[in-house]
Order: C-alpha cells, then sequence, then structure tokens
C-alpha cells in the first residue's frame, strides 16, 4: 500500500511540473535567436555588397572590443563602399596603430589614397605591403589599383 500511495504522489509531481523536451531529431532546427556580433556576420554582409548592413555589426563588435584590427579594417572598408571615406581613414589608421603590417587595412588604405587622387601616399602603402607579405594578394591589388590612377574606384572585400 505504501508502495502504491508512493507511485501515486510521484506521478502526480511529474504531471503537475512541466518539462520541457528536446527533440534531437535531424529534421529539428534550433530556435532562433538575436545574432551575436561577429566578424564573420559582418563579412558575409560586406560580400554580399550590403556594407550599410555590416556596419552595425561592426560597431558591436568594435564596442565590445575596440583593439580588433580586422573589425576595424573592414568597418573602413565599408564606410568606404558607403562614401564616407574621412571616417573610412580613421579606422585604417586605428587598425594600421594596432597592427602596422595588417595586410588588408595597408591594402585597403592604399586604395582610398587612389580612390582621393594621393597617389604618394598609395605608394607608401604599396612599400609596407611588399616589405610585409612580398607577392602577396594585397600587395598586387594595390599595385594595380596604383596602375589604374587616380581616382580610380577599387577594392572589393575578399
Amino acid at each position: 500500500m505504501k508502495f502504491a500511495a508512493s507511485l501515486m504522489i510521484a506521478a502526480a509531481m511529474l504531471t503537475a511540473v512541466p518539462v520541457a523536451r528536446a527533440d534531437f531529431s535531424k529534421e529539428s532546427t534550433p530556435p532562433a535567436s538575436a545574432p551575436a556580433a561577429s566578424l564573420d556576420a559582418a563579412q558575409k554582409k560586406t560580400d554580399a555588397g550590403d556594407y550599410r548592413g555590416a556596419i552595425p555589426i561592426l560597431n558591436d563588435l568594435i564596442k565590445a572590443n575596440p583593439n580588433n584590427a580586422d573589425a576595424l579594417n573592414l568597418m573602413g572598408f565599408c564606410l568606404r563602399k558607403t562614401g564616407q571615406a574621412d571616417l573610412a581613414l580613421q579606422y585604417y589608421n586605428k587598425a594600421l596603430a594596432l597592427m602596422p603590417k595588417h595586410l588588408g587595412a595597408n591594402e585597403y588604405l592604399g586604395e582610398l589614397y587612389v580612390e582621393l587622387g594621393q597617389m604618394d601616399k598609395a605608394r607608401e602603402r604599396l612599400a609596407v605591403l611588399q616589405g610585409a607579405c612580398g607577392n602577396c594578394s594585397q600587395e598586387a591589388n594595390l599595385a594595380a589599383a596604383i596602375a589604374k590612377g587616380p581616382g580610380t574606384k577599387t577594392g572589393a572585400w575578399r
């Protein structure tokens, strides 16, 4: 009798408390959640040409980690692509203050200088790239932009 009473109490307790069940089948998908600020998310937006969409993600990322040279560089790129050259320059320079040989920041800053017609400064960035990586894609891309001449719109996020 005690056993039956214990079973009834246990059964009542189990039915009174809702229990969350996980479905681990292959068809289930995880619940949607707010995306965390990440460089990958910003890069995906940038790769798709959504530079304005990447900027808020990068703002959050940089706010959380102001010394992330990659995020600063990508922010500079997105700002440049949205016509905000002055702000882009600031972000590229912040990235280079942290990592003077940052390949992307040197390339993109050099491309910004080409767009602005500041060829001497573009060539300075090219010299940094030649010293930092020799024959890398960033050096080749900047050299090509310089060869096209001042005012040339350059650079897609790679």
